[in-house]
């Protein structure tokens, strides 16, 4: 299916767009190659928080390149080397890592592959991602390296903020919530995540990681029919932040599906890094996250 690419301005910002018949991907490269709309073009759905509508676009740098909490809050972006804040040894990590609000080297090739390369200043890490577009299904390509010649530990999370629709239900086979943090085990919230339940004079806000898993899957069937399949591989992310607020965090309603490589917010909660959490002295390390849409239309 024929890829086109077109590029327009949103306020002080380029958005280069990759279409087909069947999905649209936009991003913003200035604001940390931040994905800022994928769209469903039968079904008409736009996954991602923050895009739609048009007068009320959440796109901005943020006030504080340290504090996520002053930056959109909307799309898809990369959280590395950590998620919240904190310190390995003497280095301080920025909240949600330094991605986000780090503008990559930025090229879209002749094939129509979208790519983005971060040079890590916290730790000794270079970060790429590669975006394809197939007939309903996005390809997202990554490589990391560890430029050091000591091993180095790492938290990545792939960081979507879905759109909040009413219905909307997640789909996994893994029923097993850990809390971050402590890795207590908590009930799985059920299936419909608009119908959560938050305690009064809880803060309706939640985030469980699932896992253990045998197989890096989740989807999201919406009441229209439009359907949101995620795979990647659980052999290097065994794990799966969900994240739901309903409010609390900056007066937004959206939700998360988050594959990790560990149960924890903070790298440095990671006590005795296993495999899937460090790097060897330069080593490579590549992996590939699908997004398939289908629509199943009533």
């Amino acid at each position: 299916m024929h890829v086109r690419h077109s590029r327009k301005r949103v306020g002080n910002f380029g958005i280069h767009t990759l279409s087909n018949d069947a999905v649209s991907l936009s991003i913003a490269p200035e604001l940390g190659g931040r994905i800022v709309s994928l769209r469903d073009r039968i079904s008409r759905r736009e996954w991602l928080d923050g895009w739609t509508p048009a007068s009320r676009r959440r796109i901005w740098h943020p006030t504080d390149p340290t504090n996520f909490e002053t930056g959109p809050g909307a799309g898809i972006d990369e959280c590395l080397p950590t998620v919240l804040p904190c310190k390995i040894g003497r280095k301080a990590l920025p909240d949600h890592g330094e991605l986000w609000n780090q503008e990559p080297q930025f090229e879209i090739d002749s094939q129509g592959v979208i790519i983005c390369r971060w040079h890590l200043k916290s730790l000794p890490l270079d970060f790429a991602r590669r975006i394809s577009l197939g007939k309903n299904e996005l390809r997202f390509d990554y490589r990391i390296e560890n430029r050091a010649g000591t091993p180095t530990p790492f938290l990545w999370a792939w960081h979507p903020l879905f759109m909040f629709k009413r219905g909307d239900q997640i789909r996994t086979s893994e029923k097993t919530c850990l809390s971050p943090g402590s890795g207590k085990v908590l009930p799985w919230p059920g299936n419909d995540l608009s119908r959560a339940f938050f305690p009064k004079g809880a803060p309706p806000a939640a985030k469980v990681f699932l896992g253990p898993l045998s197989k890096g899957r989740a989807e999201i069937h919406a009441t229209n029919g439009a359907r949101l399949s995620l795979d990647w591989p659980a052999s290097l992310f065994p794990y799966a932040g969900i994240w739901i607020t309903r409010g609390f965090w900056k007066g937004l309603h959206h939700w998360a599906i988050e594959p990790t490589n560990a149960p924890v917010d903070r790298l440095s909660d990671i006590k005795e890094p296993s495999p899937v959490s460090l790097l060897e002295p330069r080593e490579v390390r590549e992996w590939t996250i699908r997004v398939k849409l289908s629509t199943k239309l009533p």
